[in-house]
């Protein structure tokens, strides 16, 4: 069930003074109504001859009806005891009490009289109906001489009765004192009241040391007018140790009374005047219930949620405008301001009539002006019937409720550094491992965030399919991959998003184990043309158009890329064989450098063979040129043999079939992809 309870707390927990009015002590607005539950710890009415007897315990029942719903429970007991003693701790249902505050009046007397008050809601709505015991009341009065001694409780129990009309319902408390030696009439004013409907108003008073056999001139009066409730509190006599919630007449010296205050009160007053005075009485006023009921809207407002995006002054407000516990409806276009650390950011309105007991939802959305500080702690205050320069346009029951607050938390990502890009070569392996995990702290050393890294940006966006062997993240040589990093704020959701780039660089000719070998120029023996390796290395390798070279006279120049050769294409070594070195580098930054040797040869073709099987001479050795194509011819021009690329030494004197050849002169044509050589060989046979 929707409740709302305003509740206004004007007294400290303890105060000692001279006399404490009567006042507004808390403030409910709603279908609530009020009982009183207690009773007298004296056992006969003073002054009536009767023994002076305190007793230590009393009871008293609650009984609400079932749609009835306790709300709150004020305990409140009092005594006067000839020895200015007073017991602040007792005992209801075994449960112990202590007083939260001590209400109390000396101007009598030299010493006070008290009351004393705690709060027992959670009791009394834990228990429910049934008795009530009040206990461990100490009951030290010596001295009976005075017809003052009384001692009594009571619980002011304020209650939900969804039948009931909207009221506003006060509760107001103190102490203070009529006596007709000194004060033969005493006023209270009862303040912060708004009556819109006189209908069913009544108010409830706590008054003790009343008397029921001194009806001498003792009247109650509400704005002047006499009240009474005729026979139970007779208009000469109405504070007679009587308990009107239950008719009861022998509660003594204490009252527990309400009164209907409807024709005493009119629409529009905010307060009462309570007057009470007597000719032969002393009478102590501890509590009193004002309730009325409500015939003007109540416009509420609350913050639902407070939406902001990451990275964004941006704020979206889902609100609710109320207008509950009324029997009005709220009109529409009723203001609403919202405020920003107490700056108006925005203004918006009601839509629709809002109906007793319904509301409506709204949104607006607002940007942060430069003019706001976001680094301090931002706090968004809507109210309802303002419109923006603390003007309203609606009379309601309650100005109070008008306002609510919310603190704003902007959310941003965290700050983060780009990390630098990975470049990595690949020593054969045709893949590289690497542990990414080495580049958090690169990324950011902030704590409370996490760090993911993912393989698209999308993938990165939505913080899904994070990498997870991250710290044996494999990627293959000759590669570049772009690795997407995600850091999250743990706190506030918000990611910022980053990427750097893996390339596994591969290293070129890697497969070569011996060096190259190039011959010098078949028409200038002296010079060799160094570009020459360019075509011989694409006979071998692919790749070869993604490649630049560059020669060095020695393998440190070619390291430090110094003293480059620059005659590559008649270049004239000192001596054969001579080796030069080649820095091969990629044209883009998939490759690695590497530095190969190459070897220049003064070229010369066997003249020749002896395939005698001693390892020497014994085939037509003519690698050093390497020939893409040999060819073998008799004296009779006929071709003999014949060999296609990857040639190397295999004519040992054989034909095409593999069948011997007789001794004697051959002719050779092989072809290399820089000239072609034709000459004789002899091919010279053992005798045996």
């Amino acid at each position: 069930m929707y409740k709302k309870i305003f509740l206004v707390v004007l007294l400290l927990n303890s105060i000692l003074g001279f006399s404490q009015p009567i006042s507004l002590y808390k403030q409910f607005y709603g279908r609530f109504d009020f009982t009183m539950v207690g009773n007298t710890l004296n056992t006969a009415s003073n002054g009536t001859g009767q023994p002076c007897t305190i007793l230590t315990q009393s009871s008293a029942a609650l009984n609400l009806n079932p749609n009835q719903e306790v709300v709150a429970a004020y305990l409140y007991w009092s005594g006067f005891p000839e020895n200015r003693n007073f017991d602040q701790t007792v005992m209801l249902n075994n449960i112990p009490i202590t007083a939260e505050r001590i209400l109390l009046d000396n101007s009598i007397f030299n010493y006070p009289q008290r009351s004393a008050f705690a709060d027992v809601t959670s009791i009394v709505q834990n228990t429910g109906n049934g008795v009530y015991l009040l206990s461990d009341f100490t009951n030290n009065f010596p001295n009976c001489a005075s017809g003052s001694i009384y001692a009594g409780w009571a619980m002011v129990i304020i209650y939900e009765d969804p039948t009931i009309k909207t009221r506003l319902l006060n509760v107001y408390d103190g102490f203070q004192i009529l006596d007709v030696s000194t004060i033969s009439k005493v006023s209270i004013g009862l303040s912060n009241l708004k009556l819109s409907n006189s209908e069913g108003a009544k108010i409830g008073i706590l008054a003790w040391e009343t008397d029921a056999n001194l009806a001498i001139n003792e009247e109650l009066r509400v704005n002047g007018n006499v009240v009474s409730d005729p026979p139970l509190n007779p208009a000469n006599n109405v504070f007679n140790e009587t308990d009107a919630f239950t008719n009861r007449t022998n509660v003594y010296n204490m009252d527990m009374d309400y009164f209907f205050i409807d024709n005493y009160i009119t629409v529009g007053d905010t307060s009462l005047l309570v007057e009470v005075d007597s000719s032969s009485d002393m009478i102590n006023f501890n509590a009193m219930v004002v309730a009325v009921t409500n015939l003007k809207p109540d416009a509420i407002i609350s913050v639902d949620t407070i939406k902001t995006e990451c990275d964004s002054k941006t704020v979206e407000v889902f609100y609710k405008v109320s207008n509950m516990y009324t029997l009005v409806d709220l009109p529409a276009n009723v203001p609403i301001a919202f405020y920003l650390n107490d700056v108006l950011i925005a203004t918006s309105k009601t839509k629709n009539i809002i109906l007793p007991d319904q509301s409506e939802s709204g949104f607006i959305s607002f940007t942060i002006p430069s003019n706001i500080n976001i680094d301090n702690d931002l706090v968004l205050t809507v109210k309802v019937d303002d419109d923006g320069v603390g003007n309203g346009m609606v009379d309601e029951v309650d100005e109070s409720n008008n306002t609510d607050s919310e603190p704003v938390f902007l959310k941003f990502s965290p700050i983060i550094n780009d990390p630098n890009d990975i470049v990595i070569c690949d020593e054969g392996k045709g893949f590289v491992l690497l542990d990414l995990t080495d580049k958090y702290s690169e990324i950011s050393t902030a704590s409370n965030i996490t760090i993911t890294f993912h393989e698209t940006n999308e993938d990165a966006e939505k913080g899904a399919n994070r990498i997870t062997n991250v710290t044996n993240y494999e990627i293959a040589s000759h590669a570049s991959k772009v690795i997407w990093t995600r850091v999250k704020d743990n706190i506030n959701g918000c990611a910022e998003i980053t990427f750097f780039t893996i390339t596994a660089q591969m290293v070129p000719f890697a497969e070569l184990k011996e060096p190259l070998m190039l011959c010098n120029l078949k028409n200038d023996p002296s010079a060799v043309n160094l570009t020459s390796v360019h075509l011989l290395l694409s006979r071998m390798f692919p790749y070869m158009n993604e490649i630049n070279l560059k020669f060095y006279e020695n393998e440190i120049d070619a390291e430090n890329e110094v003293n480059e050769i620059m005659n590559i294409t008649n270049y004239k070594p000192n001596i054969f064989p001579k080796i030069v070195w080649i820095r091969a580098k990629g044209k883009n930054n998939l490759w690695c450098d590497n530095i190969i040797p190459l070897q220049l040869n003064d070229c010369v073709v066997p003249k020749g063979i002896s395939p005698n099987g001693d390892g020497m001479n014994d085939g037509f050795n003519i690698e050093i040129f390497n020939p893409i194509e040999v060819k073998i011819f008799n004296r009779y021009g006929l071709e003999v043999y014949h060999h296609g690329e990857g040639y190397i030494d295999q004519w040992k004197g054989q034909d095409k079939n593999n069948r011997e050849l007789p001794s004697g002169t051959y002719f050779y044509h092989f072809r290399t992809l820089f000239d072609t050589y034709v000459g004789y060989v002899q091919l010279i046979k053992e005798i045996r």
